[in-house]
């Protein structure tokens, strides 16, 4: 049976067989615990087939997917796969194996500069046959094209398939030019709304997202429709990638915040918003508008090898199937190649959407580097993006508000570690690459030196009671330095040179729950002996085989706000303490010496953090459970 429409569709298949767990080799200061059952099962990125800005539909119990061209193989022009399991996967070849012969006059550019792949191809069915949206563009200009084509089934087994270009539908120009265009017609998506009428959303940088009435019959825009702006941020306005579905009385906005294409370096992320009608206004969890450069809840970022997690489409279930999510990510176990995701979304809290981890998850535990704030010595601020803006904003210190702006991620680098602001995604810099005395602070994107830039690369050095100095990785390591009173909510953060001043100082507090994961296995995390909601007070705690539950999660909280860089460790599942007792590390109840239930975290520059009381050390990595 033929899905209908793009608004409700999809089935999903069990998941494969659970796959061979990790070795593991345990510090010294852990003893090992087998966990049989119940242990979280690791992927294998051989199963994950290459993509970019996938789209999926379904039909006659095959999962079809459509990408955009493989650019390191000129001439793919929009490569089909299918699949029944939706993890093994069947090339089907591209749907043109020439260029249309319209595009090149359309774009008005010589036939050497016509591009090699066509872009961000969008699936739906409608009036008896699958529609093919897709686009045509120069790489960094809003010289773009939207093209249509047709087929009466996906089978490329049946009589009935082919595919016929329809040609333009959408066409901008350069802005720069008379007359040319503020918005640049990529990335199309069709979605149907509550009566039946279909609309295109299109739009990237050059003023975000815009939508278009369709004609149902034709599938082109009716002569004389006004485009509705639905999302813009601020410049350089980087979301694209629309995917609009209709769920439970909401028209539910997708987008891609940041910047793809770039490999490992790239930036990609998933943000969502919401609206009752489809023309808008959209609003994010936090009510903020898509039209206010602060609008937008994240879903979805890269983690462990899954990089710049962005591109993605909703395809949604009928008869109690789950709902899909399919993105690319840039594999980097794999030199960064693109690669699919396939991904089960639920609505939570309000209505929501949350996404799962991949069918094929990821090859290590956790879902990124957890979550900090940073403080001075001595002081209860923290530092924060400065009104949580986005490119050029300043870093200050500010009083703590538990918001986005002042959660940062510490993400080592070979050459350093970047310093990622939760909220607007972009890193820490030396503004400006100054690298003297009395330096600003401030964030950026990535893209300026393709994410090599040693401007916004930082180096850890441990200070007295357990705070650390933060330096750049350029020539004269200069450290950031509270420039003014650091209990003075405004102040700022530049670069000295080092002198060992307690404004140079800072500690890390983890946010929420983490775990301590092994810094050499995997697939270990610390967790209790036996590993229950409940045990015998004073169990041994050890790396072991990740499974998905809170005794192998922990929480921090600071001993002192502002005298010390001291934390109580608790499990989140007994609510014991982490205790470095005479016979080893253990949990309590609480009754041991503080002494031995306070610990100091500190970062190391290879990615792991260093956890120490008294004379009892352990080396983990923080990830996100």
């Amino acid at each position: 049976m033929t899905t209908s429409l793009k608004r409700r569709r999809g089935w999903l298949l069990p998941l494969v067989a659970a796959l061979a767990l990790l070795s593991a080799a345990l510090p010294a200061t852990a003893s090992a615990e087998p966990l049989p059952s119940g242990a979280v099962h690791l992927g294998s990125r051989a199963l994950d087939p290459i993509a970019h800005d996938p789209t999926i539909v379904r039909e006659g119990g095959w999962y079809y997917v459509a990408i955009t061209g493989d650019a390191g193989q000129p001439d793919t022009f929009l490569p089909m796969k299918r699949s029944r399991d939706l993890i093994h996967w069947q090339e089907l070849g591209p749907v043109f194996t020439s260029l249309p012969g319209w595009i090149v006059p359309a774009l008005g550019v010589d036939p050497s500069a016509a591009p090699k792949d066509l872009w961000a191809p969008d699936l739906s069915y409608s009036h008896g046959e699958w529609r093919l949206y897709y686009a045509a563009s120069l790489f960094g200009k809003n010289t773009s094209v939207i093209g249509l084509a047709t087929t009466s089934t996906l089978d490329p087994n049946s009589p009935a398939f082919r595919w016929h270009d329809q040609g333009l539908v959408l066409k901008s120009t350069d802005y720069r030019q008379p007359g040319g265009s503020s918005f640049n017609d990529i990335d199309p998506s069709v979605t149907v709304d509550a009566s039946g009428h279909s609309w295109l959303s299109f739009g990237s940088f050059f003023s975000g997202i815009w939508l278009h009435r369709l004609d149902g019959s034709t599938g082109k825009i009716p002569a004389g429709d006004v485009p509705v702006h639905i999302s813009e941020r601020a410049t350089p306005d980087a979301e694209e990638n629309s995917s609009i579905v209709y769920h439970d009385g909401y028209y539910y906005l997708f987008l891609s915040f940041d910047y793809c294409c770039r490999s490992v370096q790239s930036d990609y992320r998933t943000v969502v918003a919401r609206s009752k009608a489809i023309t808008g206004p959209y609003v994010d969890a936090a009510g903020v508008n898509m039209l206010n450069d602060k609008g937008g809840t994240e879903v979805m970022r890269g983690y462990n090898e899954f990089v710049g997690a962005g591109g993605a489409d909703v395809l949604l279930g009928t008869d109690g199937h789950p709902d899909l999510m399919v993105n690319h990510y840039y594999d980097a176990t794999d030199k960064g190649a693109p690669k699919l995701n396939v991904r089960t979304l639920t609505w939570g809290t309000n209505g929501w959407p949350r996404v799962s981890e991949p069918l094929n998850p990821s090859t290590t535990i956790g879902h990124g580097d957890a979550y900090v704030t940073i403080s001075p010595r001595g002081a209860t601020t923290v530092v924060e993006n400065a009104g949580c803006g986005y490119e050029g904003a300043n870093i200050a210190l500010w009083s703590d508000l538990g918001n986005l702006c002042q959660q940062w991620q510490l993400n080592g680098r070979h050459v350093g570690t970047r310093i990622i602001n939760r909220f607007s995604n972009d890193v820490a810099e030396d503004a400006g690459c100054n690298n003297t005395d009395g330096a600003n602070v401030a964030q950026w994107g990535w893209i300026g030196f393709l994410g090599n830039n040693v401007c916004q690369r930082w180096t850890f050095a441990p200070a007295a009671d357990g705070y650390s100095s933060i330096s750049t990785v350029q020539s004269g390591g200069r450290s950031w330095t509270a420039e003014g009173d650091p209990a003075t909510p405004g102040t700022n953060i530049a670069i000295d040179s080092p002198t060992a001043a307690a404004r140079q100082q800072f500690r890390f507090d983890p946010q929420g729950r983490v775990l301590l994961a092994s810094p050499t296995a995997g697939d270990q995390t610390l967790g209790v002996a036996g590993c229950v909601s409940r045990h015998a007070t004073g169990s041994d705690v050890m790396f072991q085989r990740r499974i998905a539950q809170a005794c192998q999660e922990w929480t921090f909280t600071p001993v002192d706000g502002s005298s010390t860089a001291g934390f109580v460790v608790a499990n989140t599942g007994s609510g014991e303490q982490l205790t470095a007792t005479p016979h080893g590390v253990r949990v309590t109840a609480g009754d041991a010496p503080a002494a031995e239930r306070t610990w100091t975290l500190q970062p190391a520059n290879d990615g792991t953090w260093t956890l120490r009381s008294g004379g009892s050390t352990l080396s983990v990595k923080l990830f996100l459970p």
